[in-house]
């Protein structure tokens, strides 16, 4: 089956926090939320859910007040149709709210090898459980020197060594490889 090139980018962030991708066709959407979970920097510790045209996938959840389909049973190839836009919504975090917007920007590519692949992006990802947005700015703030007492406790849990500027592209080739195992091709 073919390919699909996809921009995942992190709504409302600037600058904006994107990564483009490269995925099987026939993927699943709970494998494609740990695409995007090793692509962006998350660490898979919260929900998700994607939204395509007013229907909802994820894991199913009793808290849940909308009906949402089990993501391991969608393909991507079955919504591509489907896409408004050509594009879809990946909600993870429902605390902190972290939207990304998913814009299919090439289908029927060539299968290519390894897949899923990485191919370029912009930005670290935000680290986990800062507060959404505002916990973002404070802690950018706190980083250039200006903040308040927020975005100082913020940088104290998050430490020093985050850089919100610098892309950690080995980073994500290492968080890809395990995926990109299950979908060997010859």
């Amino acid at each position: 089956m073919p390919d699909v090139q996809l921009r995942i980018e992190l709504v409302d962030t600037r600058p904006l926090i994107w990564r483009r991708v490269i995925v099987p066709q026939q993927i699943n959407l709970y494998t494609l939320h740990t695409v995007i979970q090793a692509t962006m920097g998350w660490e898979d510790i919260h929900l998700y859910e994607f939204e395509c045209n007013g229907r909802y996938y994820g894991e199913i959840d009793d808290l849940s007040d909308r009906p949402v389909a089990q993501a391991r049973n969608a393909k991507l190839y079955s919504m591509l149709p489907r896409l408004p836009d050509g594009e879809f919504r990946y909600l993870y975090d429902f605390g902190d709210g972290w939207e990304h917007r998913v814009l299919v920007e090439k289908s029927g590519l060539p299968e290519t090898n390894p897949c899923p692949r990485w191919l370029e992006g912009a930005m670290a990802c935000p680290p986990e459980d800062i507060g959404g947005l505002i916990g973002y700015e404070a802690l950018k703030e706190a980083i250039a020197g200006r903040s308040d007492e927020y975005g100082q406790t913020l940088l104290s849990t998050v430490g020093q060594g985050y850089d919100p500027y610098t892309l950690p592209a080995e980073e994500i080739a290492d968080r890809l490889a395990p995926i990109q195992r299950r979908f060997r091709r010859p």
